[in-house]
């Protein structure tokens, strides 16, 4: 600061070890370190920042051979909540949606307006992003809960604004959920096939040859073809303009 006249940093908090098998902590000197290079290869950058936050950071963190698949699967669903709300319609008053569609969209609509306060407190409680985590995913089950009401992505949008705003909040806050859904998704394709040894064109390959065989009314050869895929890790969602796939990651 001396030399450059600019302020380093207003706080300093030293975080809790990464540990592994036996509480023993993870480091180069002994030997079993995994480098941030060959995660961020695997996995999207913000898998590790929801690894990272998961934990109160004056904890000790355990690492295992699960831990960033794990966090990847919780990413997914707080995108995928998103991705959901994102698709909801409709321009009515929010309260007398929430009140014509029951208690899961009054939930919602409940949850949405105090989150902020909840979210900054817990962050404002010596940095606690394990308990603001908490109210994220308290949230996401919320919306999918409302989600599963036959009326919901029709009219739902004005009871769900309020809850795109909360995980906007969340973004700007910890630096994760800052992608577009389709961006992030497309992320997890190209870095997950890398690391199961698969590529697109294989996909696709096997998605086009099981299309063939539901045109050709052969329901064995799509069964088998879609079980296939199903061992490999991916999941298909058949709709009205054709077939697409995700990487499965929980």
């Amino acid at each position: 600061e001396a030399h450059s006249g600019c302020t380093y940093a207003n706080y300093w908090m030293h975080n809790g070890l990464l540990t592994v098998a036996g509480g023993q902590k993870m480091g180069k000197s002994l030997g079993n370190m995994v480098s941030l290079q060959s995660a961020v290869e695997q996995f999207p950058a913000e898998t590790l920042r929801l690894y990272y936050l998961q934990n109160h950071y004056r904890s000790p963190l355990p690492w295992g051979e699960e831990s960033l698949p794990e966090a990847l699967a919780m990413l997914c669903r707080i995108y995928e909540a998103r991705e959901v709300a994102e698709a909801m319609g409709g321009s009515e008053d929010a309260a007398q949606v929430a009140a014509d569609l029951g208690e899961d969209a009054q939930a919602v609509l409940n949850l949405s307006q105090d989150f902020a306060q909840r979210f900054h407190a817990a962050l404002d409680d010596d940095f606690n992003t394990a308990l603001a985590l908490g109210h994220v995913f308290e949230l996401v089950r919320a919306i999918n809960r409302f989600s599963n009401h036959k009326k919901a992505k029709k009219r739902g949008g004005p009871v769900v604004a309020g809850a795109l705003g909360a995980l906007g909040l969340v973004a700007q806050a910890l630096g994760f959920l800052s992608m577009p859904v389709e961006d992030f998704l497309a992320e997890v394709k190209d870095k997950r096939l890398g690391a199961m040894g698969l590529t697109h064109e294989q996909v696709e390959d096997l998605i086009a040859q099981r299309t063939q065989a539901r045109t050709d009314r052969d329901w064995a050869r799509a069964d088998a073809l879609r079980d296939e895929l199903d061992r490999m890790g991916i999941v298909l969602m058949d709709g009205s303009e054709g077939t697409n796939w995700r990487i499965q990651v929980s």
